[in-house]
């Protein structure tokens, strides 16, 4: 597992091929909850394009993302974003 101070130096790293793509990106619930549609949107279709999953996580805090790999168990508290 890989901690990012934001979603955007995750996205970053695993664009520039720092971070294996196919993998998963854990943001806060918290901070998603907190974005509009259309920042969502944005993220969701960087993502796809990067063959990352992307899910949000009540327990993870706003202030880091986490980046693993997509074949780890997902934790409860996960769920899509």
């Amino acid at each position: 597992m890989l901690r990012y101070h934001s979603i955007q130096d995750a996205l970053t790293a695993i664009g520039a091929a720092a971070v294996v793509r196919d993998c998963r990106l854990v943001v806060s619930w918290e901070w998603w909850d907190a974005l509009s549609e259309a920042e969502r949107q944005t993220y969701r279709s960087r993502c796809e394009t990067l063959r990352v999953r992307l899910l949000a996580d009540h327990r993870i805090s706003r202030h880091f993302v986490e980046v693993t790999d997509a074949d780890e168990p997902r934790l409860s508290s996960e769920h899509g974003a």
